[in-house]
């Protein structure tokens, strides 16, 4: 099984005093072979658990086994924490101890099976181990970015101390769940992380009843080791439950910190006594991490204290929910032109509401919904609805009294998973009187199921903005951001006077008829800056309204093709159907009140909220749908 070299029989002979007497008569190569067994095992010990000497096995090892074979095997497991010897008990004889710890390592090392049997492909990776060949623990294991120790021959040390782990429940059939985390910082030399040690209590609740399997996970998500809890694994000592994971090669380059995570498997089923009343803790074991140096010493850390406190709760379908809410995306206040159709007063799939809807702890199928969609003054409807997820039509429902069912839609949101659904609407009967029509859904107009076919909790609401129907008007939209400027004046009583100029590019489309607008010389301009409800600006301070008493003007260029001018009346432009022009359009502010006082200093924007225009009739309107919306108002400067 082994090579001797000379010189270390030398060294057993002459080292007889740290190793009981042994009657020169009654010596035999047995005693010698054990003497010389002990005495490598404690230069394993001493040089970071690694067999030296160049010992490798070429025996298989099982229950009943005998001699130095068997002693230089348990001081390997001893030096890799996953034997620990009573007191009193020599090494030398392989029983069910051994069979155990072997059994572990091999798990650990994805050896299947892992049975306790020491043969040959457990002696290839031992021997492997011992000529400095990094393993991987389990299959996917991982060295963390590193092939090995890069400072040879230095000494180091190992600090262990606590990292956070989010949340404090878990649930029947939660797979790797964050259960402990703790940072692993070595300092002077590398050190390579290859064994981490649990405590799981003093009772066998958690590894019988509540977990099935547990992990070394690293930073990257990568598993270093796993092992099933079950008796064979957990190893108890004194009263305490101990697990130990290793045959991982784990490096944490000299003078860095790297995190590592304990994570675990929760059974499928646990008893209802063990639910929601227990808390269950794992800890680290004292010195419950072991690396090895690049002098080859092992260097320990963490104790107790680095600990985590979980509840378990009901199998996650149990638990399952909806949550609803707008979209960031859903659409603004705006006006809407229903000028298609027949009769010239129709839209189709006009979009109301963007919304989401988040299943939470399972996955959900949602099987009706319920939309509600109002409307006020006019004739406009929305007699047609339309449910979408994405691009994709999933349903349509008729509105009958202000309610649209999609009934049997069938559609299954993914567990922690978020979609948006938009609602449409098909606009009738629209008129020169302009309607109001909104839409919503309420958490109680949804019907759902978790995946075992039970109804979920069901929270949160959607509303649309304020859609203005007519069946004829303009359809206004700005060209590019607005932008703001600032510009000084000659000074008035030695203080110099700000200004600020807002332009805005406002593009205009006449729909279902021609649209006239006031020039810049009409009684009633296309923009104004009238005080009071007129006014076309509105002046912002700090983000709130504030209108202060300045001198200000406003302009607009008039088209000088694609409009008529001076038409219908003098001092006015008419833009025929289905044409549209881009207008110029700004508003400059003084820095200084009509009373010769500065403006109150601060962050100035300004909004463009109100355009007047006439019908085809002549009929005076005005367009305020922009009032309040930031897209329709500058960015800042400051004043005066």
């Amino acid at each position: 099984m082994q090579k001797f070299y000379v010189g270390l029989l030398a060294i057993a002979l002459a080292a007889t005093f740290t190793v009981a007497p042994v009657s020169t008569q009654a010596a035999t190569v047995a005693d010698l072979q054990a003497m010389i067994a002990q005495l490598q095992a404690q230069l394993a010990a001493l040089s970071g658990g690694s067999m030296s000497g160049g010992t490798t096995f070429t025996t298989d090892l099982t229950i009943g086994s005998k001699g130095a074979d068997v002693t230089a095997l348990q001081t390997w497991l001893v030096s890799k924490g996953f034997l620990t010897m009573p007191s009193g008990v020599a090494m030398g004889y392989f029983g069910t101890l051994t069979k155990n710890a072997v059994a572990a390592w091999q798990a650990s090392a994805g050896i299947t099976p892992a049975a306790g049997y020491f043969g040959p492909k457990s002696r290839a990776a031992v021997n492997a181990m011992a000529g400095g060949t990094t393993t991987g623990g389990t299959t996917g294991g991982t060295t963390g970015g590193s092939t090995g120790i890069t400072t040879p021959g230095v000494e180091g040390t190992l600090t262990i101390t606590s990292a956070p782990v989010s949340g404090g429940t878990v649930y029947e059939g939660d797979s790797k769940v964050s259960a402990l985390a703790f940072k692993a910082k070595a300092q002077n030399s590398d050190i390579a992380i290859q064994r981490v040690k649990l405590d799981l209590g003093t009772a066998t609740t958690l590894y019988n009843k509540i977990y099935s399997k547990v992990y070394v996970v690293d930073e990257n998500g990568n598993t270093l080791a796993s092992m099933d809890l079950n008796s064979t694994n957990v190893v108890k000592d004194g009263s305490t439950y101990y697990i130990t994971l290793a045959g991982f090669n784990y490096v944490v380059a000299k003078d860095s910190t790297k995190t590592l995570t304990i994570k675990m498997d929760v059974r499928s089923s646990i008893d209802s006594t063990d639910i929601d009343t227990e808390t269950y803790t794992v800890r680290l074991a004292s010195q419950g991490v072991r690396g090895v140096d690049g002098a080859g010493i092992d260097q320990y850390g963490g104790d107790t204290s680095i600990t985590k406190t979980l509840s378990v709760s009901a199998n996650l379908a149990d638990s399952a929910s909806l949550t609803l809410s707008t979209n960031v995306n859903n659409p603004l206040t705006q006006e809407v032109i229903a000028a298609d159709g027949a009769n010239n007063n129709e839209l189709d799939q006009v979009t109301l509401l963007t919304f989401d809807i988040k299943a939470d702890k399972d996955e959900v199928l949602l099987t009706d919904l319920v939309a509600t969609v109002n409307r006020s003054a006019g004739a406009a409807t929305a007699s047609s609805t339309y449910l979408y997820v994405g691009s994709t039509q999933i349903g349509s429902a008729s509105v009958s009294a202000s309610t649209a069912t999609f009934a049997d839609i069938d559609y299954t949101i993914p567990k922690d998973t978020t979609k948006t659904f938009t609602l449409k609407a098909d606009i009738r009967a629209a008129s020169s009187v302009q309607t109001t029509i909104t839409a919503s859904v309420a958490n109680s107009g949804l019907t759902a199921e978790n995946s075992v076919g039970d109804s979920v909790s069901k929270s949160g609401s959607a509303t649309s903005n304020s859609f203005l129907v007519r069946n004829a008007g303009p359809v206004f939209t700005l060209v590019g951001t607005p932008t703001i400027t600032k510009s000084t004046t000659a000074s008035q009583n030695n203080t110099s006077t700000s200004t600020a100029l807002a332009s805005f590019q406002l593009h205009v489309k006449a729909v279902g008829s021609a649209i006239s607008f006031g020039s810049n010389a009409s009684a009633t301009p296309m923009v104004t800056n009238a005080s009071a409800s007129g006014r076309s600006f509105i002046v912002y301070l700090g983000g709130a309204s504030n209108n202060p008493a300045v001198a200000s003007t406003t302009d607009f260029t008039v088209p000088s093709s694609g409009v008529v001018n001076n038409s219908p009346v003098s001092g006015s432009f008419t833009l025929q159907e289905d044409q549209e022009v881009t207008i110029p359009v700004s508003f400059q502010m003084d820095g200084r009140l009509a009373a010769g006082s500065l403006v109150t200093g601060g962050s100035y924007s300004i909004g463009l909220e109100r355009i007047n225009w006439a019908d085809a009739t002549g009929t005076a309107n005005s367009s305020t749908f922009m009032s309040g919306q930031t897209n329709w108002r500058t960015s800042s400067v400051s004043l005066p």
